[in-house]
């Protein structure tokens, strides 16, 4: 039995790192707009050559993928599952949910399953290295296993540490006059997802060191763990350390792709469980 995972860019797995034996894994990218030149979030976009655009730009946008982008990796796969970032902070899940009406008015009996993340980042890639799991450990008929998938992603956390905020203040999701007041401090946000799709804050720590403490203090013993991080192996592998110390031992680390470096901008931390 073949399947098909597909999920959208803010996802920080490539293609190869899940494709293999029955699954094919595909990620759609969105466009990431620096002043006036775009830039597609595909498997070439260099994020090292990236950030200092990104930082070096007044204005920045993003752009969720067309219906027919989805659609482009649909119509000749089959048990197929899409994953996409949160509902509540990108147009990207009704985009694909456009794409996944029209596949099934043409193709009334092809099998396929939409599910909102209410993530983004390693969430996202946590989630898909999960469905992943379920695929290679269970002989499931895909109702069986897409009915996996719901409580799955209601237990699933996502927690972060940012080292820079302009991009949250260029993009309008923090204001200008608290991120100057913490870019002139070095008070540390931790925040994450609320469970519904939406980020709060968890709470703050003076220096880096200390915020990766505390995120090392989220994920339970038994948990899977996925840190991303913003070309920041250092303190990526200061808090695998860390974890492993507290008895966690299913971590995977992983470069963050186009859209999360976009938001977490350099240094970036966030931790899935």
């Amino acid at each position: 039995m073949k399947w098909t995972i597909i999920a959208d860019s803010c996802c920080d797995l490539r293609d190869e790192d899940l494709t293999g034996g029955s699954i094919t894994f595909k990620t759609i990218p969105l466009t990431l707009t620096l002043g006036e030149e775009d830039f597609i979030d595909d498997q070439t976009l260099d994020t090292a050559l990236f950030i200092p655009k990104m930082k070096a730009s007044k204005t920045l946008r993003s752009a969720c993928p067309s219906p027919e982008a989805f659609m482009e990796h649909m119509r000749d796969n089959d048990n197929i599952i899409i994953v996409t970032l949160s509902s509540k902070l990108s147009g990207t899940h009704g985009s694909a949910l456009i794409a996944v009406e029209q596949i099934k008015s043409e193709f009334p009996n092809k099998k396929v399953y939409l599910l909102d993340s209410l993530s983004a980042s390693a969430g996202m890639a946590s989630l898909c290295v999960k469905i992943k799991e379920l695929i290679e450990n269970g002989n499931m008929s895909f109702e069986e296993l897409t009915e996996k998938l719901d409580p799955i992603r209601s237990k699933t956390r996502v927690r972060f540490l940012l080292q820079d905020l302009s991009n949250l203040v260029k993009t309008g999701r923090l204001s200008k006059v608290m991120g100057g007041i913490l870019g002139l401090t070095p008070l540390k946000l931790i925040c994450g997802d609320d469970g519904n799709g939406e980020i709060k804050k968890f709470g703050s720590s003076l220096g880096t060191k200390k915020g990766l403490v505390k995120l090392s203090e989220f994920p339970p013993k038994d948990a899977s763990v996925v840190i991303a991080h913003a070309h920041n192996e250092t303190d990526a592998g200061y808090l695998k350390g860390l974890l492993e110390k507290l008895g966690i031992t299913n971590i995977k680390t992983v470069l963050m792709r186009g859209v999360a470096t976009f938001y977490s901008n350099d240094k970036g931390i966030v931790l899935a469980y």
